[in-house]
């Protein structure tokens, strides 16, 4: 601890001691537990609490006050707890009567006990102690072990949760420092405090009582989260049978966390046996559980790695009964349905998809979790791919009204217009892109998808996901060996653009928005396909394109001027696609387009996506297509150095490193990724005519500007791309070169620049006498320390310990000259 704070340390105790003016900011109180935390990490417990003794009396102090402040008491068991947490700082406070007082009888007895945060501090307190064997003999010793089980069935649920929490990490603790030296495989040998847990959990899952089920359960899979492989197959053979007999209830009590127990059980080795108890019980319980809850259990078990195969055919059976249910009610698939046995008990599916709010409850579900079903890597087991696909089609026509459900079924009636089914069923069916393709598949996705996006009722979140589909479904088939599936997907093609054209005209910003982010994506992902290109030059996308550029939302205008840059791109890869009939304007009004929404839109949105246009073209090469490109990069870097958005700036400054780098590869061709059609230099001075090509466009002015930049992310990222041009225009010098003597901060380049201004440095200065100056200005200022400087933060010379201990003082002395900032 330093000086500054070894003073006001006294102060502040005594301030807060003050129960005049206690303190009402709570968020003051974490902030010194922070500061200690980071204190202990420096000096051992003992030497803080000798060498500032106004810890310990304000310790005393709370104790010795008959009715306390409750944050004031809190704080002092959590940091209490936090010193005790280490040995020597344990037997200290022991040894002045303080553990024994702040975790006692003392407390719990207390008035204050009703409390909850005071309950939950001590919770927390003892969390930290309870870190050496002296923390455990004292918990033995002190009768806490009770009370601490006894708050499991807190009425307050945060003290209740945390209760948990230190259930399961006393327990682990006790075993883990019992089992350092000996290997305790009975339970009779267990330490005292671990048994006493573990028979408490025990009862308290055969109690019947829900919460106190709910609870253990919680409790167990913390524990499990926290042991050893060895350890989990003993713990598991004392607790099994308590848990398989809940299984044995009508309503399984904690039925979710139940799942998670398991779970938890299932990763450890030691049930690798297929013949082990716990996938007997498994198996129970994907049968015995609510649909809703063996849901989630299937999905969990078939993320396992050792999961017997056995175990992994049922969980997928249970994940898919209810699309399998789907295939069975529809009319139109005539499928019995894809299931040969059934894990689930079908009364109790059917019951689910009686009555709307659970038949779309248990079908979301289902669909969010074939979901992530797609993207696992592997599996152990082989999944009807056609089946599946078929039924995730079923349920989004279901949903449009494109299929009618059998006799005595109310999918129909339930799915129809229901938005909650829609948007999981076309994440899934695009997940589905993954899976092998199949021809006549793909046509009736297609086909499904065309509904979705032609409907004029369609949501605009469900049109989006129904584009989001569609782009992987083409995405797949472009790249498909089978030629088949891309003619396919080009029908698709001719039948979307109409539509996109329409949905471009759309009253809701939020359609027009997608709809142009989709052919973003779809032009990136495709471009190469002649028939893609066909159907683009064939439509009139390209003139909506440039009337968007004047939407009346910005987040329009944003992604209108995206496209616009791939349309651009696309048409310099294919000279076919620029013939006049489809673009009737060049390249230069789309520029001028471009830069007006640069200087003149409102937003910062569209100015944004400005500015990472030009930066695409330019690693790409599309700007060497422009008339004078040296003139509209300086254009952008002149109008963007005066932009009010931070964003706007760090996005020219990444169009300006491409720039440098490219610029700076004329002596180092290899070195920059994004350089297009460049010649090495051949001139004696490759360095003097690099800084020239800089200067036309203004780059450093730019960068030294930004430098000086009021917004933290614009001046770091400058100084980033300074350093590094530093290191290159410094390369080959030898010792004895000019080292400055100080080195200078911002204010002194400011002055510097507005100096420069004035004196209008481009007509009189050479352009070695440029890059000279350049290269002074670079070793004189300080580059390395600015750098620290803004990486830590506008805020960290105002959260300094110092402040924070200031400020507690006087705003609680009331002291009037002094601003009290508490954050």
């Amino acid at each position: 601890m330093d000086a500054q704070c070894s003073q006001l340390l006294p102060h502040v105790c005594g301030v807060l001691a003050d129960n005049r003016q206690p303190m009402t900011d709570s968020s003051c109180f974490e902030k010194l537990l922070d500061w200690f935390t980071s204190l202990l990490n420096k000096v051992s417990a003992e030497q803080l609490l000798e060498e500032n003794q106004c810890i310990l009396m304000l310790f005393q102090h709370v104790l010795s006050v008959g009715d306390p402040d409750p944050n004031l008491l809190t704080f002092s068991m959590r940091l209490v707890g936090m010193l005790a947490g280490h040995e020597p700082g344990f037997k200290y406070l022991l040894m002045k009567n303080i553990v024994q007082r702040m975790f006692g009888e003392n407390i719990y007895t207390h008035e204050l006990w009703r409390d909850a945060s005071v309950r939950r501090a001590w919770i927390h307190g003892l969390l930290s102690m309870v870190q050496h064997k002296q923390a455990v003999f004292f918990l033995s010793e002190s009768g806490i072990i009770e009370v601490m089980l006894n708050l499991q069935m807190d009425s307050s649920l945060f003290v209740a949760s945390a209760s948990n929490q230190l259930v399961a990490h006393i327990f682990l603790v006790c075993l883990k420092m019992e089992l350092e030296n000996s290997e305790c495989t009975e339970i009779a040998n267990w330490p005292e405090s671990a048994q006493t847990i573990l028979t408490f959990l025990e009862k308290s899952l055969m109690s019947g009582s829900s919460f106190s089920v709910t609870q253990a359960i919680k409790a167990l899979t913390l524990v499990y989260n926290g042991c050893t492989d060895s350890l989990s197959a003993i713990l598991w053979s004392c607790i099994a049978v308590a848990v398989n007999s809940l299984l044995d209830q009508k309503t399984v009590h904690g039925a979710k966390h139940f799942e998670e127990l398991l779970l938890s059980v299932a990763r450890f080795p030691a049930f690798a046996n297929p013949e082990s108890d716990l996938w007997i019980l498994i198996k129970r319980a994907l049968k015995n559980l609510n649909p809703l809850q063996s849901g989630s259990l299937a999905l969990g078990i078939l993320k396992l790695e050792n999961c017997p195969q056995a175990v992994s055919l049922q969980a997928m059976c249970v994940l898919l009964h209810p699309l399998d249910c789907v295939l069975k009610a529809s009319v139109s698939c005539g499928q019995p349905g894809m299931l040969d046995e059934l894990v689930s008990d079908p009364a109790e599916v059917d019951k689910l998809l009686s009555t709307k709010p659970s038949c779309v409850a248990l079908l979301c579900q289902c669909l969010c979790h074939l979901h992530q079903l797609c993207h696992m890597s592997s599996l152990s087991i082989k999944i009807p791919h056609e089946s599946v696909l078929n039924c995730v089609v079923t349920v989004l026509q279901f949903c449009i009204g494109q299929a009618s459900s059998s006799v005595g079924s109310n999918l129909c009636r339930f799915l129809i217009g229901c938005l909650k089914v829609q948007r999981p069923a076309l994440d899934a069916l695009g997940s589905l892109a993954l899976w092998p393709l199949n021809q006549h598949s793909l046509l009736k996705i297609y086909n499904v998808l065309l509904a979705y996006l032609e409907n004029p009722e369609t949501d605009p979140m469900v049109l989006k996901k129904s584009l989001q589909a569609s782009l992987k479904w083409l995405q797949v088939s472009s790249v498909s060996s089978d030629s088949e599936h891309w003619h396919c997907s080009c029908r698709f093609l001719q039948d979307l653009f109409p539509v996109l054209m329409k949905r471009m005209c759309s009253p809701s910003w939020e359609i027009r928005d997608s709809t142009l982010e989709f052919l973003a994506l779809l032009i990136d992902s495709v471009k190469e396909k002649g028939e893609f290109q066909k159907v683009l030059q064939t439509s009139r996308v390209l003139q909506l394109v440039l009337e968007l550029l004047k939407d009346p939302e910005s987040y329009v205008r944003a992604s209108a001027v995206s496209c616009l840059g791939k349309i651009v791109t696309i048409t310099h890869l294919y000279p076919a696609l620029s013939e006049e009939s489809w673009l009737p304007i060049n390249n230069e009004d789309i520029v001028s387009h471009l830069l007006d929404i640069l200087s003149q839109d409102t937003e910062g949105f569209p100015r944004r996506a400005v500015v990472k246009v030009f930066t695409e073209w330019l690693k790409r090469g599309d700007m060497q297509h422009l008339k004078d490109p040296k003139q509209t990069l300086s254009r952008i870097l002149e109008v963007t150095r005066n932009d009010l958005d931070w964003e706007v700036k760090v996005n020219a400054l990444d169009l300006a490193d491409v720039f440098m780098d490219q610029t700076l590869a004329i002596w180092n061709f290899s070195s920059c990724p994004y350089t297009v059609d460049l010649h090495c230099n051949t001139s004696n001075n490759p360095t003097t005519e690099a800084i020239q090509k800089c200067d036309e466009v203004g780059l450093f002015q730019f960068l030294l500007s930004s430098l000086c930049d009021c917004d933290r992310p614009v001046a770091l990222r400058s100084c980033d791309m300074l350093c590094a041009l530093k290191a290159k225009l410094c390369e080959g010098e030898s010792a004895t070169e000019y080292v400055p003597s100080e080195l200078y901060d911002i204010d002194w380049l400011e002055s510097i620049l507005k100096d420069r201004c004035l004196k209008g440095h481009k007509s009189s200065n050479s352009v070695a006498q440029e890059a000279s100056w350049l290269t002074d200005i670079l070793k004189k200022i300080d580059l390395v320390s600015l750098k620290i400087s803004l990486s830590m933060g506008s805020g960290h010379v105002h959260e300094t310990p110092q402040s924070l201990l200031y400020d507690i003082k006087a705003s609680l002395l009331g002291l009037e000259e002094h601003d009290a900032d508490c954050y």
